[in-house]
């Protein structure tokens, strides 16, 4: 092997007691793996608050945490849509972490693409940009996202069809020279897509901070408690299980054994399309956001996850905790790990509420079938190791 490499490790999240705060704890634990090996340069986060890293660790600007109370305050009086709001963060980001680009670095790994400054520089310089992916490819996202729209007579833009910031993705894309997918969707979608770098299938799961819970022994009864939790946005595919719930009353004649509670936020947009052909669904709960997690998994019987794209929805994992059988479409990550062995879920198509409604229907007909399920799922999750992927993921930066 040849001369250690410097490697900074960049995410666009910020610290938390624990690690880090979405992609954030993917890039904690990796920085802890490689400065143990004498290989990470610094992890630079958004901001680190009052918490301290094992490893050289610091905030993309010790006035990051201002500028965000800043154009926070100015939100709040002045109210900018979400997804510019949000782009304007990442602009802002990118400008301080290209001053980090200084000293000896080999190789700049992110875990956010909207970096085109940094990642002008740091070719400059000669290093060597390798990204990792939260979500698919963000052109396929946003041709998914901009047909479903087209179909349920959505206008409004989100982050994910906002021309300036796919505009800013594609030039920044350019630069980057691996992009490493750790879901089959990620992967699959970057094959498949302009991308003229390489793609490096390497498969792994952020496994969340969960509590230990024995595995439960869920009494059956006469009613199937139906779960979904997500902040909803159009292409978590809520239309689609809701579909499926209108067409299941009206196979059944409303059994009052069917229950389907909706918990979460619901984006503006899609809150009016729901309440415009929805709230005459029978047996359908809003909850709307919750506050405990747990009482609402432990009080369920079956979760469907009916995203069109995802990455790796936590929920997904939280249900799978709780030893809830999910149902969950091909295009969302979690579905790989679930799927293991003796499998703890069922993957369906995107955008097939015959098939949502397929598998309740299996679900409330075979309880048993449906428990062993959730109890595959619980044993996949809670037998996979994250530092496993973690290990893998550093000895590909050693060697690359």
């Amino acid at each position: 092997m040849g001369d250690k490499k410097n490697i900074l490790v960049v995410s666009f999240q910020s610290l938390t007691e624990r690690s880090g705060a979405g992609m954030a704890r993917l890039g904690y634990y990796l920085s802890n793996e490689l400065h143990k090996r004498g290989l990470l340069k610094e992890f630079i986060v958004y901001s680190k608050g009052k918490f301290t890293t094992p490893f050289p660790s610091a905030a993309v600007s010790p006035l990051s945490r201002y500028f965000l109370f800043v154009l926070n305050k100015f939100n709040k009086y002045f109210p900018i849509k979400p997804h510019k709001f949000r782009f304007v963060q990442e602009q802002l980001f990118d400008w301080f972490c290209a001053k980090h680009l200084e000293g000896p670095v080999d190789i700049l790994f992110v875990t956010q693409p909207y970096l085109l400054r940094t990642f002008q520089k740091a070719k400059k310089l000669g290093m060597k940009i390798i990204f990792i992916p939260a979500n698919p490819e963000e052109n396929y996202i946003n041709s998914i996202v901009t047909e479903e729209k087209q179909r349920v007579g959505i206008e409004e833009d989100d982050a994910y069809t906002y021309k300036k910031r796919i505009d800013y993705y594609n030039k920044a894309i350019q630069y980057v020279d691996v992009v490493v997918g750790s879901y089959p969707t990620v992967y699959e979608s970057y094959s498949r897509s302009a991308y003229k770098g390489e793609v490096v299938k390497l498969i792994g799961h952020l496994k969340p901070d969960f509590k230990p819970v024995s595995p439960i022994d869920r009494p059956i009864g006469p009613e199937l408690k139906v779960g979904y939790l997500a902040h909803t946005v159009i292409l978590k595919g809520l239309q689609y299980l809701l579909d499926a719930w209108e067409m299941l009353m009206k196979e059944t004649g409303n059994d009052p054994n069917l229950k389907l509670y909706i918990a979460g936020g619901i984006d503006e947009s899609m809150h009016e399309y729901v309440v415009k052909n929805y709230l005459n669904i029978k047996n359908v709960q809003f909850v709307g956001r919750i506050g405990n997690v747990p009482d609402f998994m432990k009080d369920k019987d079956l979760f469907i996850v009916p995203s069109l794209v995802d990455g790796g929805p936590y929920t997904a994992l939280e249900a799978a905790h709780y030893c809830l059988p999910v149902i969950i479409t091909a295009n969302a990550g979690s579905g790989e790990l679930l799927g293991r062995d003796n499998s703890g879920c069922h993957i369906i198509p995107i955008k097939d509420a015959a098939s949502i409604k397929k598998e309740i229907l299996w679900a409330y007909h075979n309880r048993e079938e449906a428990k062993q399920l959730g109890l595959n799922a619980k044993h996949n999750l809670d037998h996979y190791k994250m530092e496993d992927f973690i290990s893998e993921l550093a000895d590909y930066l050693e060697k690359v």
